[in-house]
């Protein structure tokens, strides 16, 4: 069964119990306030006009508002706890919401009926929406225990540590996420192995030469390393050569070493793993990422519509050319896009193939330089936020051209396309702009570190951080 299938499940319970949780609240409402209603009886005040409508805005405000939570989000991570405080949250805040909108003009002669009509529509909806949910996630525990289902996990090793690994698994599987679907064996292994605890050789899926092949045929979503490295930098050249495969990725370090460094525990039940791979926002925090960036892009287009004018009249009369520039970009999961900007260079300025500007470029046009210097050529990309292209906030988008030559000096830079490229970013905000691919990997560190802080804060403290010098003329 599919992510997809098993939302559409938790979706459907949802809505079915969401608006039998309604109808028992509106059963109690008229038993509390009987004649108060105006309704003569509970036929009439059940299938009037605004009750119908009711029905169907209610059950379906409770589904936004667990999509927007990110409820749907990772159906097979899901346990009874969290289960249970999510629908607890969501419920406080669902109830005050449909308590201030709908039931607080019922006007009832004693005030503490308000009480009790509060306290209805939530036990009625806590107890009708938790329900479900802990019915299904109890099966998808059941079928987890089974192997049919769980995050699909490799493990790099089959040595000794690999051989502890798989030992903490079984001990935990009950509360696990992860299902281990086998293991790759290293060449440095084979030597040390010995009489040493190892992997057995029915549950090595193969080597590093043709893991490429088992990730796409076991639809392998995340990766633990756990290889008995006798140096550093052996451990390091397998983690460079994952990289590519842009999967989750932690490291089992079983040891003392592992304090000090970036360990997670959550999405693993306890074992102790290092993450590799940024952790990124929480499900809820990138869809209101993605609310705001339309909102604000849609505002800002509206707004700044006279200046929008002014400046697609001033390139067409500054040079001859078009007044937009379109060029192809990699955006979230290296897919490519054409990113939308005020033209400010010549026509022919990459006659002879791609090239990097730099401030005193002969290319860019005399109203061109202008518009850099205030970032003005970037406001038509408000139009790749509103596509999805890109995000307000978010690592610069490169072309394949130098991505590729990026990848051969850092190839953790595969990380970045985790997330939308932006219009602006920390690198941006702190490093400003690179026009040597040797830049760019410095800048690369002002993005890694957004991606391992990434949140809401962060995205705000990066627009105000680019205002100063937006305003000032002095660029970024």
């Amino acid at each position: 069964m599919s992510d997809r299938q098993r939302n559409f499940r938790y979706l459907v319970l949802d809505w079915i119990f969401s608006l039998l949780a309604w109808n028992l609240f509106y059963l109690f409402r008229y038993q509390e306030l009987g004649a108060q209603t105006g309704f003569s009886s509970l036929q009439a005040y059940l299938f009037h006009g605004k009750a119908l409508l009711l029905d169907v805005l209610i059950p379906c405000f409770w589904i936004l508002l667990s999509a927007l939570s990110g409820y749907y989000h990772q159906p097979r991570k899901k346990s009874i706890g969290g289960d249970v405080l999510h629908s607890l949250i969501i419920c406080v805040l669902g109830s005050l919401a449909i308590f201030f909108t709908v039931i607080i003009n019922d006007l009832p002669e004693n005030y503490t009926q308000y009480y009790q009509l509060f306290i209805a529509i939530f036990v009625c909806q806590f107890l009708l929406m938790l329900l479900p949910r802990c019915l299904l996630t109890s099966a998808k525990n059941r079928q987890h225990l089974l192997g049919k289902s769980g995050i699909r996990t490799i493990v790099i090793g089959s040595g000794e540590k690999a051989h502890r690994l798989k030992n903490e698994y079984q001990r935990r599987l009950r509360s696990n996420d992860d299902l281990i679907v086998g293991y790759i064996a290293l060449e440095n292994e084979s030597s040390q192995q010995n009489d040493s605890p190892h992997i057995p050789a029915n549950e090595i899926l193969g080597s590093m030469e043709n893991l490429p092949d088992i990730i796409q045929k076991e639809k392998i979503e995340h990766i633990i390393i756990a290889g008995d490295f006798s140096k550093e930098e052996e451990q390091q050249k397998i983690i460079d050569k994952l990289y590519c495969h842009r999967l989750e990725m932690h490291l089992f370090s079983g040891s003392k070493q592992a304090f000090g460094k970036d360990i997670s525990l959550s999405s693993v039940s306890g074992i102790p793993l290092v993450r590799l791979t940024p952790a990124g926002m929480q499900a809820w925090e990138m869809n209101m990422k993605r609310i705001f960036d339309i909102f604000i892009s849609i505002l800002g287009l509206i707004c700044l519509s006279p200046l929008l004018l002014f400046l697609m009249l001033r390139v067409k009369m500054d040079s001859k050319g078009p007044i937009f520039f379109t060029q192809e970009r990699l955006g979230k999961d290296a897919k490519t896009f054409r990113i939308i900007k005020f033209r400010t260079m010549r026509t022919d300025a990459e006659a002879e193939g791609p090239q990097l500007s730099s401030a005193n470029d002969s290319r860019i046009t005399k109203f061109g330089a202008i518009m850099r210097r205030y970032r003005l050529d970037e406001l038509p990309q408000l139009l790749n936020v509103i596509k999805g292209d890109m995000s307000l906030v978010g690592p610069r988008p490169e072309r394949a051209y130098y991505a590729k030559q990026i990848l051969q000096q850092a190839p953790h830079y595969e990380l970045i396309y985790q997330v939308r490229p932006g219009i602006t970013s920390l690198g941006m905000a702190k490093f400003g702009y690179a026009n040597t691919v040797e830049k760019m990997i410095e800048r690369l560190d002002y993005d890694i570190i957004y991606l391992k802080q990434a949140s809401l804060l962060m995205d705000i403290k990066i627009l105000v951080f680019t205002i100063k010098p937006v305003l000032s003329g002095s660029g970024l």
